[in-house]
């Protein structure tokens, strides 16, 4: 009795890697961060900074960025092997619309 050598999407499946619950969190946290990011959505974030009110935007955008890591966890916790998209409080931490960098 030989063995014989599992192919790379053997393995995936025996491992759980890429399983629908998991790539299903990750990609509705993805879509969540892609919706946010849409200039039109995001102006009203860009309002708020511009007229002073920058600890508003960063309170309201680090509640989205602590459920969006959690659910990325989750997703990956649970299998999911999609690539996470640009998070939405990331992106305006680095264009400085936040009251800290």
């Amino acid at each position: 009795m030989s063995l014989k050598e599992l192919s790379l999407e053997e393995i995936n499946q025996v491992s759980g890697a890429g399983t629908l619950i998991g790539d299903s969190i990750i990609s509705a946290v993805n879509l969540g961060n892609q919706f946010l990011n849409n200039p039109l959505i995001s102006s009203v974030g860009v309002v708020f900074s511009a007229v002073g009110l920058k600890s508003i935007h960063q309170a309201a955008d680090t509640t989205g960025y602590i459920a969006s890591k959690t659910g990325i966890a989750l997703g990956r916790a649970l299998g999911g092997d999609v690539p996470e998209t640009q998070n939405h409080y990331e992106k305006e931490k680095g264009e400085g619309l936040y009251t800290t960098t």
